[in-house]
């Protein structure tokens, strides 16, 4: 007669037909659980590396009419490529690393007597740093 903490089973295959065969009697026990050892258990342990600062990263805006607004669009150009490529921790013009950055008179010319501009920058982005306070 088996014990308490043993159950018994037959397993059996069957065929298309419904008909059993290779039919084994399987006996299954109860594992009495430890309630010492309750932690967690760690099958591995892979260590990250901590990114500060990635590749350099270049960025060419739109013409404008002053080289004020094709410089701020570069910036805008270089901040939408960084945020689509690496997030938004990266992406803060302020934290950017190795800044390069030029401007050129746009190759259509001349609007209305005014030159338009178009400009160029590349940088590194940088991790934003946390602050204590939460901002």
């Amino acid at each position: 007669m088996p014990s308490s903490a043993a159950q018994a089973h037959t397993i059996c295959k069957t065929d298309i037909f419904g008909n059993k065969y290779d039919c084994r009697r399987q006996r299954h026990y109860r594992k009495a659980r430890s309630s010492k050892n309750k932690s967690t258990r760690v099958y591995g342990y892979a260590k990250r590396k901590s990114l500060k600062c990635l590749g350099t990263v270049r960025a060419v805006g739109s013409q404008w009419v002053g080289a004020a607004g094709a410089k701020s669009s570069a910036i805008k150009a270089w901040r939408e490529v960084v945020r689509f490529d690496s997030g938004e921790k990266f992406s803060d013009w302020a934290n950017a690393k190795g800044v390069t950055q030029g401007c050129s008179q746009s190759s259509i010319g001349e609007v209305i007597g005014k030159v338009l501009y178009r400009c160029e920058v590349s940088a590194k982005p940088c991790k934003m740093a946390l602050t204590g306070d939460g901002r």
